[in-house]
């Protein structure tokens, strides 16, 4: 991709490093090759199709053995012999480090794949110069060929590690000859033909990655598996690629256009996501600017569009280069949509600086600093108060518990009066409260499923308790504050990439975006997040204003409100914001201290529902958080259970263990979550993933323990004695 952006620079005579240089990749797409802002997705299928033959992926080799050669094509600038050196063949120079409108800035391209390419480490690389870019350094070897084959050499005498080498002639030269094409590209495989064909190559740069070490689930036809994980790993993409598979796979197609995951959500948006997604909020951090974009998958459905694990994508120009996993929402209690929802946070606004603190060169996650830390918290405020998100969670866990009250109903009613005569689980997890049923209140969101929002507003007007024509807030001098607003505009408003709108915050007549920590909308509802001023103290006064410009209305809707600083309130030591503590309804006045857990809905689970809830034969007990309560899964085909089972002949007895297992369990996943909690380490660790993980420690020992203790004669102990 960089390749042939760099190309379309160099044709036109500009000097990608420049002034006149595109400065970002959005504004070299739409130079170029007349992308408009939005990428892909607001292009044509059939102009894809053109733009694709640029730029190939193609497979090679044998199915049997499972093994796969990589080519990749590009119809780009290509390189000199006399350049290669320096630019493809070189590892330690930042030769694109000052141009603003690629993404290969950090050498890890080529480089990367290297270890991956077979047991002998083996890469082809063919290349010519593009001949409409003009010999401006006179290189007398501008309209040549050359080839050459990248090896890892192993230790030798002297040496401690290997290196990679690549052929030259005798005297250190590429191998170099002339040729107006190259008739090296594959073709894909045809079904009924056995073989396949080539392509000309007039110019570009070819590379084959040979016996390419691929996980066995991406060596299949790559216009599957392969196809979804890059589309995964690079969701925005800014040019289309071909793949194109020459071997003779039973499959419906060998050939296919990768143009990334939103391009690919786009196309399939009604038969994918639910209504009202995908939504959007925009974060200021450090005073960096990141764009988030939520889609929440209709059951089923998601499986072809994001990873098995992949939760939250954190991206720059479109290319992802960190990862929090799915586990990450099991924190803001939406588990029963944790693998529907995916996240994608645009962070090609921030600055260098900013990218070194967030991300690191692997690409599977986000380095531990601050700043990640102030964005993660960020991000996890916005999931865990979206109404969308929280409605939909409520819908699914009511879907998967209604059918299974009545059966396990005796089981909560047992555990409640285990609880109450115990004096230590009295205390830690019912504390006097009332046990009730999540079906017996209902859920609202903002205006529903029925809000369909318009392309540009017809009103965006400020929400609250108006006094006098005026809404005023107290706010204490160490706090932020929200203001909420109804409209009727869609709910990708604010980041969608083009005719997007946007919010600009005034103080005292003084634009101060600088101000605006958070900007959602969802349905109908905008919420803002404002910081104060760092100099406010207590008794100081402002006047806010908020404009909405868009270029497609007449109407700015101005907007305002005012704001009186009040003294500083005490910072709840577990997390972020002000301690409030809950007032009792009936006792005007007075406080409550909230108490310990309340029982948990518990459900028991056999094998054939089994990856519904992520178990396997191991498995004792996966909880779910919620913000109605906890909900418990028994795997009551545990292996060790079932062995144990095995070995009685009583029914009696089988009956009065399998007991002894559920009511265990739940108190064992009960107190691995009450820990957490009163421990104020909820917020550090994935609770839900230690009651998995510690449930199934347990599980080998703990019929045998409940035997033991059972048949244990306190007589017959030495203490006893």
């Amino acid at each position: 991709i960089d390749a042939c952006l760099n190309s379309e620079c160099l044709k036109r005579g500009i000097n990608p490093m420049g002034p006149e240089a595109p400065q970002s990749m959005t504004e070299a797409l739409e130079q170029f090759y007349n992308i408009k802002p939005g990428g892909l997705k607001y292009v044509a299928p059939s102009k894809r199709s053109e733009l694709a033959q640029n730029i190939v992926v193609a497979a090679t080799g044998q199915i049997r053995g499972g093994q796969i050669n990589l080519c990749i094509a590009d119809r780009g600038e290509g390189q000199t012999p006399k350049r290669m050196p320096d630019t493809i063949l070189s590892i330690s120079k930042s030769n694109k480090l000052k141009i603003p409108f690629v993404q290969g800035k950090f050498n890890m391209g080529g480089t990367g794949a290297l270890p991956f390419c077979g047991n002998h480490h083996l890469q082809l690389i063919i290349s010519k110069r593009c001949p409409e870019i003009p010999n401006t350094d006179l290189d007398d070897t501008y309209d040549k060929w050359s080839v050459t084959i990248v090896r890892k050499e192993s230790p030798r005498e002297g040496r401690k590690s290997s290196m990679y080498t690549y052929l030259t002639d005798p005297s250190g030269e590429l191998l170099t000859f002339e040729a107006d094409s190259l008739p090296i590209v594959p073709k894909e495989h045809v079904k009924g033909i056995p073989g396949f064909e080539y392509e000309n190559m007039p110019y570009g740069t070819f590379i084959k990655l040979y016996n390419y070490q691929l996980s066995k689930t991406y060596k299949s036809v790559i216009t599957c598996n392969l196809f979804y994980r890059l589309s995964l790993l690079i969701p925005n993409l800014a040019l289309p690629i071909r793949f194109r598979d020459t071997r003779e796979f039973n499959a419906n197609s060998h050939a296919t256009n990768l143009a990334g995951l939103i391009s690919r959500l786009y196309d399939d948006r009604n038969g994918v996501l639910e209504d009202g997604f995908p939504s959007s909020s925009v974060f200021t951090v450090d005073g960096q600017k990141i764009s988030c974009s939520i889609y929440l998958f209709k059951p089923e459905t998601e499986n072809n569009y994001r990873g098995k694990h992949e939760g939250v994508l954190f991206t720059v120009n479109g290319q992802t280069q960190g990862i929090f996993e799915d586990n990450y929402f099991n924190r803001v209690n939406l588990s029963y949509i944790k693998n529907s929802v995916l996240v994608i946070a645009d962070c090609t606004d921030i600055d260098i600086d900013h990218q070194e603190q967030l991300f690191m060169t692997s690409r599977d996650r986000i380095r531990t600093t601050e700043f990640s830390k102030e964005l993660e918290s960020r991000i996890e405020k916005e999931l865990r108060e979206h109404s969308g998100l929280k409605k939909a969670a409520h819908d699914r866990r009511i879907a998967a518990l209604k059918n299974k009250i009545a059966d396990d109903k005796p089981l909560k009613n047992v555990l409640q009066d285990i609880c109450r005569k115990s004096t230590v689980l009295s205390k830690l997890f019912i504390a006097g409260q009332d046990i009730t049923s999540p079906f017996n209140t209902t859920f609202t969101a903002g205006q529903g499923d029925s809000f369909e929002g318009k392309l540009h507003p017809t009103f965006f007007k400020l929400k609250g308790k108006f006094r006098d024509g005026k809404l005023s807030k107290a706010v204490p001098c160490n706090a932020s504050f929200r203001v909420q607003f109804d409209t009727d505009v869609q709910n990708d408003y604010f980041t969608r990439p083009s005719e997007a709108g946007s919010l600009i915050l005034k103080l005292n007549g003084v634009e101060r975006s600088d101000l605006i920590q958070h900007l959602s909308l969802y349905n109908g509802q905008a919420n803002l997040t404002i910081a104060l001023p760092e100099c406010s103290v207590e008794g100081d006064s402002y006047a806010f204003e908020t404009e909405i410009l868009d270029d497609y209305i007449v109407q700015n809707f101005e907007n305002t409100f005012y704001v009186n600083v009040t003294r500083a309130e005490e910072v709840h030591p577990g997390g972020s914001g002000i301690l409030h503590q809950p007032t009792d309804p009936k006792k005007k006045g007075t406080q409550q201290t909230p108490s310990g857990l309340a029982i948990p809905e518990i459900r028991t689970v056999n094998r054939n529902r089994w990856k519904e809830y992520d178990m396997d034969r191991f498995s004792a007990l996966v909880y779910r958080s919620t913000d109605e309560a906890g909900d418990y899964y028994l795997n009551m085909d545990n292996d060790y259970l079932l062995t144990e089972l095995k070995a009685m002949r009583d029914n009696g007895r089988i009956e009065l263990t399998k007991s002894r297992y559920k009511y265990s369990m739940a108190l064992i996943g009960m107190s691995i979550v009450s820990y957490y909690k009163n421990t104020g380490k909820s917020g550090d660790v994935d609770v839900a993933e230690e009651v998995k993980r510690i449930s199934s420690m347990i599980s080998p020992v703990l019929i045998p323990m409940l035997e033991a203790m059972a048949d244990l004669d306190v007589s017959a102990t030495p203490e006893a004695a």
